[in-house]
């Protein structure tokens, strides 16, 4: 049985906010060269319309995140 159901952009909007997403995310600002990240939306349009550069930055940084954390 699935119990996933595919919400559409408007039923996302309207959604109930994470709670907790101030306790367990810190928001930062972080400075990227015009050059590197256009490497990011090229990779952002390789995966699809609905990924974003800011999206493959991300899982870039949660990714390197866990290799660090893994070889402490």
């Amino acid at each position: 049985m699935n119990l996933m159901k595919d919400f559409t952009l408007e039923e996302l909007k309207n959604g109930v906010k994470n709670p907790f997403y101030v306790k367990l995310n810190r928001e930062v600002l972080v400075s990227v060269r015009h050059e590197d990240y256009a490497v990011f939306q090229d990779v952002a349009k390789i995966n699809g319309e609905r990924v974003t550069a800011e999206d493959i930055m991300r899982r870039c940084l949660i990714d390197y995140a866990k290799m660090l954390r893994e070889h402490e």
